[in-house]
């Protein structure tokens, strides 16, 4: 009597969970991707999910309880990866087993997810899931007194079903429907499951929030709500939840189905890769439901503690935009003099100083003694035109009048980048870009530059060609972005340092397809003043705008004719130490002046790396 009643127990289990499920009959095999996961493979709730709201792709497993308080509760396990794949391609696999009941089913499903964009904001995306489940008796959960003809006499059903889905994106709205088993096809029966007319058809409405402003732990945060309707093949359902996202922490959900109940949820973030969570719901009269899952995030990360990538719906370029796209590559000038000091590469030079120091060094090396301070006895006055060096060609170009660079592509071009964030957005690199840029606060300019290998636009702002000095800048700058000023000991400009804001961090980023061209905003750190010993005297005191070094007397008056064809005063002075002819734009006695011609760019004569130097 008992094994009969525990017996029937367990088919009224099976029908009410179906039921509950779907609504359908114990043919149903796909009752659990009808529930919002949200944060868990949420492609399984819409297929077009795998693209939408994600960055990266990701490893997830969950483990569901439902109906906890009956004995034999109903078990599903899920194991997927999925995520975005390309700009605009995303897909997904998952590998599941449900237990409901004397049943069991065991299946995979594959997803495949593509994004057209459609000019401005507005994107149209379209995916679909192939779904197979296998469902058989699970012998050990049935008790019976003799032979059961419906044990005895049950087959298993495989089933194949076909789930596709469409969404019209709007910036960060989201409004699209869900065909959850159009074609539903048991493969030993050869026949369709449902009627075409007892079809599940749903429509879904998603919305992104962006927090701006915010720091510490809701630094990033996200809130993203979604709802959803569904037509059932006698009845109608509805759900909605909403999901709070804390890069910095994890994420807290909140939800109610009208079959399901209330749900909530809560997420922790134990690294920047790795999360775990837990959620409960209360379906009445069939008791409360427990799922716990953990996520395994891959890609590109920001480095900074527990900070990860944020998902949003925006992803593609806008039409009427092209992304700022800036090339790594050394770029070789005519002359073996400019290839180590023209200004195209001394963007990969912290400083002229730290060149002076490799230059002692090496012609310490090369001719094993210090070079003589004696054999320079004066500092030449200006030479006029006609004692110059004339044996090289005179260059009619003017690149140093130029604010930006052409570069061609080689695919070869790696530099380490100090960068403060990263977006899929264009439009929130730019927006981040001008709002930093803004503040009057900030000691650098920030720029954006995509990087091709993770699809993201990086916001930084400066670059290096060595990764020590990269991370020589990312220590010297972290600590002095947005926050509390405080007084530097160390910045001889008598700017503000600024703690407690965001940190720096460095990305190695290649760039540069062959043939391609790019064109890169010439850049130029902070006015920095910075002396230069002057043991003998001979240099006359004052603040020199140093705009190139040269060993050669031939290279250095072919540049000063260059500038002064060009309506620019310039001339040189050597330095007593090392012979090198510095060449500069401007002399003054006034500190604020040279910082003030730094800045202006000479009043808009020389965009080119240039340096302050004095002389005391």
């Amino acid at each position: 009597m008992v094994k009969n009643i525990t017996l029937f127990v367990l088919f009224a289990l099976l029908h009410f969970t179906c039921q509950a499920q779907v609504s359908v009959s114990e043919d149903e095999y796909n009752g659990f991707s009808s529930r919002s996961f949200m944060q868990f493979n949420n492609f399984m709730t819409v297929p077009t999910f795998s693209i939408l709201h994600r960055e990266t792709a990701t490893i997830e497993a969950i483990s569901r309880s439902s109906n906890i308080e009956f004995q034999d509760a109903s078990r599903l396990h899920i194991v997927s990866y999925s995520g975005r794949m390309r700009r605009n391609v995303g897909g997904g696999i998952a590998v599941f087993q449900q237990e409901i009941g004397v049943f069991k089913d065991f299946g995979a499903v594959a997803n495949y997810a593509y994004q057209l964009k459609l000019g401005g904001n507005k994107k149209f995306t379209f995916g679909f899931n192939f779904f197979y489940s296998r469902r058989s008796l699970d012998n050990p959960r049935i008790l019976t007194n003799g032979d059961d003809p419906l044990v005895n006499n049950y087959q298993d059903k495989p089933v194949v079903v076909f789930q596709p889905a469409a969404t019209m994106s709007f910036g960060d709205l989201d409004v699209g429907l869900f065909f959850e088993n159009l074609g539903d096809f048991n493969l030993k029966s050869s026949e369709f499951v449902t009627d075409f007319g007892d079809k599940t058809i749903s429509g879904h409405v998603a919305y992104t929030y962006r927090f701006e402003n915010t720091g510490g732990l809701l630094k990033d945060m996200t809130l993203r709500g979604l709802g959803v309707a569904r037509r059932l093949k006698d009845d109608f359902s509805y759900a909605g939840n909403l999901l709070l996202e804390l890069p910095q922490a994890g994420w807290v959900k909140f939800g109610y189905d009208k079959i399901f109940g209330l749900n909530a949820g809560i997420g922790i973030n134990l690294t920047k890769n790795l999360g775990i969570g837990f959620s409960y719901e209360n379906q009445n009269n069939l008791g409360g439901t427990n799922e716990v899952g953990i996520l395994y995030r891959f890609g590109r990360n920001r480095g900074r503690g527990f900070s990860r990538q944020k998902p949003e719906v925006t992803i593609l370029l806008p039409e009427d935009e092209k992304p700022e796209i800036t090339d790594r590559r050394r770029n070789n000038y005519e002359d073996p003099e400019h290839n180590d000091l023209s200004d195209e590469l001394k963007m990969a030079q912290d400083s002229l100083n730290s060149l002076h120091k490799k230059v002692d060094e090496l012609l310490k090396l090369v001719q094993n003694q210090p070079i003589s301070k004696e054999r320079i006895k004066e500092v030449p006055a200006r030479t006029p035109r006609a004692d110059r060096d004339q044996s090289l060609p005179r260059r009619n170009t003017k690149p140093w009048r130029e604010q930006a660079i052409i570069r061609t592509g080689g695919g070869a071009g790696t530099m380490y980048y100090t960068a403060i964030e990263q977006y899929k957005s264009l439009k929130r690199a730019q927006d981040k870009v001008k709002k930093y840029n803004r503040n009057k606060r900030n000691k650098y300019n920030a720029r954006y530059v995509k990087d091709p290998k993770y699809n993201v636009y990086v916001v930084y702002i400066d670059r290096h060609s060595k990764k020590e000095d990269a991370e020589d800048q990312k220590h010297e700058i972290n600590g002095t972005t947005k926050g509390t000023e405080g007084e530097d000991a160390d910045n001889d400009l008598g700017i503000k340092k600024e703690k407690g804001g965001d940190k720096v961090y460095v990305m190695k980023i290649t760039l540069g397809a062959q043939g391609e061209t790019y064109k890169e905003k010439k850049s130029q750190p902070p006015a920095r003043v910075r002396a230069m010993k002057n043991p003998t005297g001979e240099i006359p005191p004052g603040y020199y705008l140093v705009v190139n070094v040269f060993s050669k007397k031939a290279y250095a008056d072919r540049f000063l004719d260059e500038l002064e064809s060009d309506g620019i005063n310039a001339d040189f002075f050597i330095n007593p130490e090392t012979g090198m002819r510095h060449v500069y734009i401007l002399k003054t006695d006034n500190r604020a002046e040279a910082i003030q011609q730094y800045n202006n760019n000479l009043k808009g004569k020389y965009y080119d790396r240039k340096n302050i130097i004095e002389i005391k």
